[in-house]
């Protein structure tokens, strides 16, 4: 294997000979096929430009290409070694990049001072330190949790913080994580930042309070620490995309057009994140990157648009907006100055965004802090000014929208129901009641609204709810099981018994035989809401078929008499 400082050097000299005119076109193309060998071979992953090609659409570059970037029809992407093949069988011009990790110098030439970890890009130990310290300095407020290791053993960290972290509670659940590519470094910083903030500014800001005490957030500040520190544990210099296998873990979830998804290969940083967001219960999440400065709403696989597309661009709006507020002019305008449909922008499989959304009935945006993916450490400081209010806004989105409970209405047990909003909701925008305990939140503007409550074995509910004031709006069901409407027990002797759920209407049953004869008609007022006794003495035994209406209850049951 060659050493990497020796590719980074060839791959120095090559780019100071393609820019000085002193190699010929053959010679270039040869160069870039070289350098795209040495930083495969040393970094498993190469970062190429080209012009998109009429014959070629975006979804099929993103079938083995990791695109990064599309502008004015020049893609940048990067590639596997069996990616990279593929690519170079489309015999498309192109360029080998340098990797953006090791474009500039990112360390403050003086040293910092210990309390300066705010404005630094953290060696490994810096960061796990940090992790520890900030759990420890506020038990109350906070707990650390590891939910997995990644492929060469490093943690999986994610800090809880709420005024009740050692339990759960009814509260919406907020996960905020960044560097799924780990040389997008830029929120990793701004991630351990917010988790100082909320902690130290919770005592005397009252806004920080009411979102810690309303909210359960959870911050995971490194998605993938193999590739931060792929080349030291000291360092976030060198760092690459991929993860130790190389792969792209924002290609690695499942997609929602895949209809094998269950049995394709996972990394294990992956299916830790999967199964640390699936037990959380997440509302509302955000993934931040780096390479552009957009934020990103959902879909990034299908060119339909979410059922709450309006809700994603006034969210996504009001982000971009509050960072041009607090930001500096000609930044965070990529696109549609500042935000855009992910598909619209270039699609991608496999990414977390539509994961989220659409296998966890969640709500996630991709938020790309930067075109610089590594930024030098001067810089992070104005970053946090930029978006702080903006992540503090999107947080309380959490806080806005319909919540309530789903139980049994005969046990009181929580039931697991799917709340749809009426002539609303697609493609799997409802969302799911908690199976322990019966919660749910669906994030929503404000306005009035038609929710139907559905789940398996029980009656539908349908209830109207207003959505006001920026606060979350009670929505509680107590669910009827379908089969309390049916009469017991069956075969029975001299009685039959029926829940109805409404008093003030007349029971009426009738009994007929099998050729059709009405043989006994009852009728008698629900008085109280509850099981009702029916007299049935009058009946020989045998088959019989009731028909049973009260008020808009009809039921017809086939039911057998014994002796």
């Amino acid at each position: 294997m060659i050493p990497r400082d020796l590719v980074i050097r060839l791959c120095l000299i090559s780019s100071a000979l393609i820019l000085s005119g002193q190699v010929s076109a053959q010679q270039i193309k040869a160069t870039d096929a070289q350098r795209a060998h040495y930083l495969l071979t040393t970094r498993g992953e190469v970062v190429i430009s080209f012009v998109k090609p009429f014959s070629c659409s975006l979804a099929d570059l993103s079938s083995f290409l990791s695109i990064d970037n599309y502008h004015l029809d020049t893609v940048t992407a990067y590639a596997g070694e069996a990616g990279f093949r593929k690519f170079l069988a489309l015999n498309i011009p192109y360029e080998v990049r340098k990797p953006p990790s090791l474009q500039s110098a990112l360390h403050k030439p003086e040293v910092l001072a210990q309390e300066s970890w705010r404005n630094q890009y953290p060696s490994y130990s810096r960061y796990t330190g940090l992790m520890d310290s900030f759990a420890m300095a506020r038990p109350e407020l906070s707990r650390l949790t590891q939910f997995g290791t990644s492929i060469n053993g490093r943690k999986l960290l994610a800090l809880k913080i709420s005024d009740n972290p050692a339990i759960h509670e009814n509260e919406p659940v907020i996960i905020l994580t960044s560097s799924i590519h780990g040389d997008e470094t830029v929120g990793y910083v701004l991630m351990l930042r917010m988790i100082d903030y909320l902690l130290a500014n919770y005592d005397s800001d009252e806004r920080i309070r009411h979102l810690v005490d309303e909210a359960e957030i959870w911050i995971n500040p490194l998605a993938n620490p193999d590739g931060t520190y792929f080349m030291s544990d000291t360092s976030v210099a060198g760092a690459t995309r991929f993860n130790a296998n190389h792969t792209d873990l924002n290609r690695n979830f499942p997609d929602l057009q895949d209809p094998d998804w269950e049995n394709r290969p996972r990394e294990p940083e992956n299916l830790a994140m999967m199964s640390f967001m699936n037990d959380c219960g997440v509302v509302l999440a955000a993934n931040f990157h780096g390479g552009a400065e957009v934020v990103n709403y959902p879909w990034d696989t299908w060119e339909k648009l979410h059922a709450d597309d309006d809700w994603y661009r006034l969210i996504s709006r009001a982000y971009a907006d509050t960072v041009h507020q607090y930001g500096v002019a000609e930044y965070m305008n990529d696109l549609d100055n500042g935000i855009t449909n992910g598909y619209a922008w270039y699609p991608l499989y496999g990414g977390r965004q539509d994961y989220v959304n659409y296998f966890l009935h969640a709500r996630e945006v991709t938020i790309e802090l930067s075109s610089d993916k590594m930024p030098a450490e001067d810089l992070l400081e104005d970053f946090w000014k930029f978006h702080r209010q903006s992540l503090l806004h999107y947080m309380e989105r959490s806080l806005t929208g319909i919540t309530g409970t789903v139980t049994d209405s005969l046990t009181q047990q929580a039931v697991q129901a799917e709340i749809w909003i009426e002539n609303h909701d697609k493609d799997n925008s409802f969302v799911l009641s908690s199976a322990l305990d019966g919660t749910f939140y669906r994030l929503t503007s404000e306005g009035q609204y038609e929710v139907s409550i559905t789940a398996q074995g029980y009656l539908t509910q349908k209830k109207p709810v207003a959505v006001a004031g920026g606060a979350l709006s009670p929505l509680h069901a107590k669910l009827v099981p379908a089969n309390m409407y049916e009469l017991h027990p069956n075969p029975f002797t001299d009685m039959l018994y029926l829940y109805v759920g409404e008093s003030g209407n007349d029971l009426k049953a009738e009994f007929f035989d099998l050729s059709g004869r009405k043989v006994l008609q009852t009728s008698q007022p629900v008085i109280n809401a509850g099981t009702q006794s029916i007299d049935t003495k009058a009946l020989s035994r045998g088959t019989w078929l009731v028909r049973i209406t009260c008020g808009s209850l009809v039921i017809r049951q086939v039911v057998l008499k014994m002796p």
